[in-house]
């Protein structure tokens, strides 16, 4: 079934789109987009400990998923196996498809992005979805292992961040609690 849902997520193309999910998809090696949004947060003290949380999230998202995952369940790429795969850029040879490393990371840093400025949340969870999506469209990975990188790093940032807790979103201003949290006669 993933084979069959790959191929037709993978089988349509157009030329603009091409240079979208490319660039896109570049956007993801390497988690630096964002690694570069925490930097640029570490430079405001109060989200100071929240952009830290940033990093930590995104980086050990990136060395679960690609130093111990990947290598234990070593499932072959798509286009190693599905007759008719298109990629559009390089293929990796040196690593494995489950879990997708880019939609780990994506939504690692959407989640602890969306916490340090909840009011670019949706521009946070557009672009990891478009860099999710990249990888089936480039021809490199599975719909499953898009999902189970999502899911992946989802645990992951929630662990690294302390859950749902409101403590660990924007800092508070006042000793009073946040307004969800208050005890109503």
């Amino acid at each position: 079934m993933d084979a069959a849902l790959f191929s037709a997520l993978n089988g349509w193309h157009t030329p603009w789109l091409d240079a979208v999910m490319r660039g896109a998809s570049w956007l993801g090696y390497f988690p630096g987009v964002w690694f570069v949004s925490a930097a640029a947060a570490l430079a405001w003290r109060p989200i100071r400990a929240a952009a830290w949380r940033m990093c930590l999230a995104v980086a050990l998202t990136y060395a679960l998923t690609s130093g111990v995952i990947k290598p234990l369940v070593a499932r072959e790429r798509p286009y190693t196996v599905v007759t008719g795969a298109r990629t559009i850029e390089p293929a990796p040879s040196d690593s494995y498809s489950f879990p997708s490393g880019h939609a780990s990371t994506a939504v690692a840093g959407a989640i602890a992005a969306s916490r340090v400025v909840p009011g670019a949340s949706w521009a946070f969870w557009g672009l990891a979805t478009l860099m999710a999506y990249s990888r089936i469209y480039v021809g490199v990975h599975y719909p499953g292992d898009v999902v189970a990188g999502a899911l992946f790093g989802a645990a992951v940032a929630s662990f690294v961040l302390g859950g749902t807790h409101p403590a660990t979103w924007m800092p508070r201003r006042t000793s009073a609690p946040p307004a969800g949290l208050r005890i109503r006669p």
